[in-house]
């Protein structure tokens, strides 16, 4: 379980730029926690992490300071306050969430239920994926309200009233010959990211051989976002064209067609991904940006922000618009568009189309001790409900969806009645997307964990018919976790590619890898020009015409997580690893557009390389699976 961290032990920094670097959980792989039940004790967290966990020196991605824990004692520790937090956290939120619930009073929010069960709200999963005639009536003489119905999985969602006894309800509904499971709504949230600020590309002394030339990257301000139709920048692709910063997209097969800043002749020569539509199921995407702007199709929210129904949030107003920036960093590396009158970078299929369908949504930080909702909001994460994910996989088959990105996921316990339910549920959910043409592809998660065990496995990695992707580093830029020296990081040297530290793997995964980033921070010449093991990627300027804050006057909103407005970002995580997959399927679907989905994962899987420097999973090889 992962919730965002409080600084308990002294800061020991990674880097020179510590103070701009955080985790977080929103729009960035997606990560849906789940607390199956809260059986702690059954569960045994406390021991499972170390026992599974590679045994690797590592700035441990929980917390917002890079502390280096190879100290067997410090892990203990980590390890203890790790449970001791959750246990407080979760008896925090069931306090703060059944007053609500009973009151129906949310103008003040009790900490962001990250990770939780809904009390009184379930997912119904129907037999033979049939929603009965009957349901409706059944349910109403049963006290119960359903909220909506997803017929072409048989699934409905129903909630009771706050002083319902639970366990009744649950031996009621399961007592009906139609349903084959019930579980309760949970919280998710996005995939963890490590941030790194976009400094201005001034800062910085060019010593011996001259940097490429700049990209004029924006940095945050105290002036408003851009309103619709703002002049698109100038010049254009930079990121890509002028400097190694877009070297995850190159290592996905992002390259060929003349495209200079990349080798001539590549996957491009044969389809840049038109035609092909790709839905980003996340925390929304900035539309007006200039990278995404000009492929953006479709504009949805399933957010619902009603207080009788919903998950209200004074952080985010719940439209389409991304106002985290895990969404809009997420899209640019599938399908940032190429050309001019676009933005700096260049996506993997950047003549794709994006269906922006928006299921996080930024919550407070349920570790924020902070007394006024601005700060909390500011450090907040993207989250939203499993049934928005499951009406968002239902939304993107109606639009014709070629390929589905889900950078989020769950840790769940099959011992457990629910979690078993969940992955049945979710596996229907998968496949008939799988069925209906879309090919679905998900980040493996950023624990660092060995799914080795067949008890615990990560959804929707592991669900039916979803290719898992777990990540790998720049060979320009070797993993080195070595930590800063009076500010100074070490520098970037070529190196095989690797695991980085963070990245959940195991052989149940049957994953492929693809770029996620990892240290060290290179900040010569200047850290938005120079060769980088982090990941660059478009951010979000939140609400148009707004400055930085909660969006409770229309002058404001959030934008870049806890950067202010920002237009670009380097992170690193499995978030990254999946839409970069998920733009070399949209290639392949362009190309071949008579395969299934299954065929053009078995061409993702078959023309994956294997190396020994990485042998948890083959290496994405996109020139390779599309000749």
């Amino acid at each position: 379980m992962r919730f965002s961290s409080l600084p308990i032990y002294p800061p020991q920094p990674h880097s020179a730029h510590n103070t701009l670097t955080r985790q977080y959980k929103g729009n960035g792989s997606l990560r849906l926690r789940h607390l199956p039940s809260f059986h702690f004790a059954d569960a045994d967290f406390s021991a499972w992490p170390t026992r599974h966990r590679r045994n690797l020196p590592r700035p441990p991605i929980f917390s917002p300071l890079h502390i280096v824990s190879s100290n067997p004692a410090f892990r203990t520790q980590w390890q203890l306050w790790k449970l001791r937090k959750l246990l407080v956290f979760t008896a925090l939120f069931l306090a703060g969430f059944l007053c609500a619930s009973a009151l129906r009073v949310h103008a003040q929010q009790p900490p962001s239920p990250i990770g939780a069960q809904v009390p009184h709200r379930y997912l119904i999963a129907y037999r033979n994926g049939v929603i009965p005639d009957e349901a409706l009536a059944h349910a109403r003489v049963s006290g119960m309200h359903i909220i909506r119905s997803n017929a072409p999985f048989g699934i409905s969602v129903l909630d009771t009233s706050s002083d319902a006894n639970e366990d009744a309800t649950i031996a009621a509904l399961r007592a009906d010959p139609a349903v084959q499971y019930v579980i309760h709504d949970v919280i998710l949230t996005a995939h963890s990211l490590i941030l790194r600020a976009v400094l201005p590309a001034t800062v910085g002394i060019t010593v011996g051989t001259p940097a490429p030339t700049p990209a004029p990257t924006p940095t945050p301000t105290p002036t408003p976002s851009p309103s619709p139709g703002a002049p698109p920048v100038s010049p254009y692709d930079t990121y890509y064209t002028s400097s190694p910063q877009q070297w995850a997209v190159l290592q996905s097969g992002g390259f060929g067609a003349g495209v200079p800043g990349g080798p001539t002749h590549g996957p491009w020569d044969t389809t840049m991904g038109a035609g092909v539509r790709i839905a980003i199921l996340d925390s929304g995407v900035d539309q007006y940006h200039p990278d995404i702007a000009p492929n953006l199709a479709f504009n949805l929210s399933e957010i619902d922000q009603s207080s009788a129904t919903g998950l209200p949030s004074p952080c985010d107003d719940g439209s389409p618009q991304d106002q985290q920036g895990h969404g809009t960093w997420v899209a640019s590396l599938a399908a940032a568009a190429i050309g001019p009158g676009t933005g700096l970078l260049i996506g993997v299929a950047p003549a794709a189309s994006i269906l922006n369908i928006k299921v996080l949504e930024r919550l407070p930080d349920p570790s924020s001790t902070a007394p006024d909702i601005a700060t909390q909001c500011a450090s907040g994460q993207a989250s939203g409900l499993l049934s928005w994910v499951i009406q968002g996989i239902q939304d993107a088959i109606s639009q014709n969806a070629g390929v589905i990105n889900l950078s989020l996921g769950t840790l769940v316990d099959l011992d457990t009645g629910e979690g078993a339910g969940l992955l049945a549920t979710f596996n229907r959910v998968t496949y008939a997307a799988d069925q209906a043409g879309a090919v679905l592809i998900a980040s493996a998660g950023n624990d660092g964990v060995n799914l080795a065990s067949p008890r615990y496995i990560e959804l929707p990695a592991q669900s039916r018919s979803v290719l898992a992707v777990v990540a790998a580093t720049n060979p320009a830029c070797a993993e080195n976790l070595t930590p800063a020296v009076n500010g100074v990081s070490p520098a970037c040297v070529p190196g095989p590619i690797t695991l980085p530290y963070y990245s959940n793997f195991g052989a149940p995964l049957n994953a492929i890898a693809a770029p996620g980033g990892s240290y060290p921070d290179n900040l010569t010449p200047t850290p938005d020009t120079a060769i980088s093991g982090w990941v660059r990627g478009a951010c979000s300027n939140g609400l148009a015409n707004t400055l930085d804050g909660p969006p409770s006057d229309i002058a404001h909103s959030f934008g870049c997580f806890n950067l202010g407005h920002a237009s670009y970002v380097q992170a690193m995580g499995t978030s990254a690893s999946a839409p970069l997959v998920s733009g070399a399927a949209t290639l392949l679907r362009a190309a071949y557009p008579a395969w299934s989905p299954d065929q053009i994962v078995s061409a993702l899987r078959s023309s994956a390389t294997p190396t020994s420097a990485h042998p948890i999973a083959p290496l994405l090889n996109t020139s390779a699976a599309l000749p």
